[in-house]
């Protein structure tokens, strides 16, 4: 696929519509679009970024402006006293931590209209990282808490949403394990056998290819099944659910899949 262009499924999944949707607007002449060999439709970046420009409210208002705000100077010492003051404000890391996200996606949708640098979204990404990783340094839980390890699928580096999720994961009396980017799928047994973690918190992005999210899953599954750990599957990634794992979606279900 040429790096210009994206498949009708993921055009669809940037805007936030059905596919159908996408299939109309390009019969109606909405949304230009080529065709493959093969006769699939593939979407120019800059025509989703034209779309996405045009339907996105000039300014924002509420606590999404003021996130918007502190996240774009790019200083966790800011970030951070923003996350400490909304913490006091909303009364826990679970409503603070679905109020930064929806601000995350704000900039991630500029980026996509191009009204935002990526200098800017890598720098606003990473003072909440560094900021959110200082807060967690300094919160207690108890000696004989649980533990969550919270990683990633393999190759996939979007781990901001697993660091506000730790926060939630400690607060909610779980005492946390940090592995970023997800291990390989043979090494899952060993992680287990070492750390001996209670439940799995594991992210996928709406980015993963499904087939890298399929891939994933079923091993994982498994090796939860085997040694008795609890599995919470969260991001925006095409998880498969079934009656032996959580799924959630905001931080408010996390904490409830940790209760």
């Amino acid at each position: 696929m040429s790096q210009g262009m994206v498949s009708a499924g993921e055009a669809a999944r940037r805007l936030g519509v059905a596919p159908v949707t996408i299939q109309r607007w390009v019969d109606s002449g909405v949304l230009h679009a080529e065709r493959t060999a093969g006769g699939h439709r593939r979407i120019y970046v800059t025509e989703l970024r034209r779309l996405i420009a045009a339907n996105r409210p000039t300014t924002l208002s509420g606590p999404l402006a003021s996130w918007f705000d502190v996240l774009m100077t790019g200083d966790p010492a800011k970030v951070k006293a923003a996350l400490i003051a909304s913490r006091e404000e909303t009364g826990s890391w679970t409503r603070t931590g679905d109020e930064v996200a929806s601000a995350i996606a704000e900039i991630g949708r500029r980026w996509e209209a191009g009204a935002c640098q990526i200098f800017e979204e890598h720098a606003a990404t990473e003072a909440l990282r560094r900021a959110a990783a200082a807060c967690v340094s300094e919160m207690r839980y108890p000696i004989d808490a649980p533990c969550a390890a919270l990683f990633t699928i393999e190759n996939e580096r979007h781990t901001l949403g697993l660091a506000l999720a730790e926060l939630v994961v400690v607060e909610a009396g779980w005492r946390p394990l940090w592995i970023g980017e997800g291990p390989p799928l043979d090494e899952l047994g060993d992680l287990v056998a070492k750390f001996k973690p209670d439940a799995f918190v594991v992210s996928a992005s709406g980015a993963s290819w499904p087939s890298a999210v399929a891939r994933y899953q079923a091993p994982l599954v498994w090796e939860a099944k085997k040694s008795g750990i609890d599995l919470i599957l969260a991001g925006g990634g095409a998880w498969k659910v079934s009656a032996t794992v959580k799924r959630v979606f905001a931080f408010t279900d996390l904490r409830e899949a940790l209760s």
